[in-house]
């Protein structure tokens, strides 16, 4: 109980604060993953030191005020950026959690639950982020693919207008190739363009493109049965028919009976469907590794159900979002996608097109941090 009442006192020098006390005081500190030490000073960072003053283990000698309000208005002076950081610093701390201040970087770094300094290295790194602040898809994947150099996983912690914290990992994902899909099986089929979607209207052919790799879907039957032959006219999303067109088993005619080139459907694609270009991209990234993709998906937030075998066989077990690298986002929209993916049994994959090349990154909720 001395220890918890005991205190230190810290000096404020630009942005770190520098503690005095005996060296077993400073040493204790250092054990718990506070600060660092140069010519035998201990040296905090703004958060580290706001923290230790919240909770009473520090107090800043020579200041104009009393408690952590000083510190904390140096640190919306000199480093506003951090306020969350100190958020989630504060959030991780009480939950009994060793973390420490990265003083070069936007992170924090966390180590497994009971470790101690010296005894495990850091296997995570924190990333605090505002909410509605608007951030690239980019610098999510950076972040993501930084970890990952470094051999740590991402964890996004989103901070509330109202201090709460919800944490989500983020990792990078290649999904391994299961299948190829023979197209060589498949008949030759002509497609109509009816508004925002294609039919084929042939039911002997329509039966054999869905039994042979769920293309498309049965005109007026609510979920199909694999393997099951309906004879019905099959309805093709815009983006599932340009792939079928570009692999060359499906040709598009218009309503007046004319041939549409790929270049001419892909207009009519981009006039229906926003990111239009990237969702063929990531369409084709997933067919092509022998998924079934379907486009069913927003009712949960996203643009594609991704299944391993195919609907009524088994669950997908992917919720995929497509996105550019400078499409700008709020880290809440990804929680809330990333929420109902998790109520479903799914994973939230982001799946990121520059051009024609694709880089994913996947989301699970931290659930030991509710």
């Amino acid at each position: 109980m001395e220890e918890e009442r005991s205190k230190v006192t810290g000096y404020l020098k630009g942005e770190w604060v520098e503690v005095s006390a005996d060296q077993d005081a400073l040493e204790k500190l250092r054990l718990k993953g506070y600060g660092f030490t140069e010519d035998h000073t201990l040296k905090l960072s703004l958060v580290e030191a706001a923290y230790l003053t919240w909770i009473g283990k520090l107090e800043l000698a020579r200041s104009e005020g009393k408690g952590i309000d000083p510190l904390l208005r140096v640190l919306s002076e000199k480093k506003p950026e951090d306020f969350l950081r100190f958020l989630v610093f504060q959030d991780l701390r009480r939950r009994g959690r060793l973390v420490r201040y990265e003083p070069r970087t936007p992170f924090l770094r966390l180590y497994p639950p009971g470790a101690k300094i010296g005894s495990k290295a850091a296997n995570v790194l924190v990333l605090p982020m505002s909410e509605d602040e608007l951030i690239r898809q980019n610098e999510i994947l950076k972040a993501v693919l930084y970890a990952g150099r470094l051999r740590k996983r991402l964890l996004l912690a989103i901070v509330g207008t109202e201090s709460d914290i919800t944490y989500y990992y983020a990792e990078n994902f290649m999904p391994n190739k299961i299948r190829d899909f023979d197209f060589d099986s498949l008949p030759r089929a002509e497609g109509v363009l009816i508004h925002d979607r294609v039919v084929v209207w042939d039911p002997e052919i329509a039966s054999k493109f869905y039994i042979n790799g769920f293309w498309g879907h049965p005109m007026g039957v609510r979920k199909p049965k694999p393997h099951r032959e309906y004879k019905l006219p099959l309805q093709l999303s815009l983006v599932e028919a340009a792939y079928l067109n570009m692999k060359g088993v499906l040709d598009i005619r218009d309503s007046q009976g004319n041939i549409l080139s790929q270049s001419k459907f892909l207009e009519v694609v981009r006039k229906f469907r926003s990111k239009a270009d990237a969702r063929i991209v990531a369409y084709s990234f997933w067919r092509d590794l022998g998924y079934v993709v379907k486009s069913s998906a927003a009712k949960y937030g996203g643009h594609y159900l991704i299944y391993e075998k195919g609907p009524g066989i088994d669950h997908a077990p992917y919720l995929c979002v497509v996105s550019y690298p400078e499409e700008l986002i709020t880290p809440v929209n990804l929680l809330r996608v990333g929420r109902v993916a998790t109520s479903v049994n799914k994973t939230l994959v982001i799946s990121i097109v520059k051009g024609s090349r694709i880089l994913n990154y996947r989301m699970e909720w931290e659930r030991s941090f509710r």
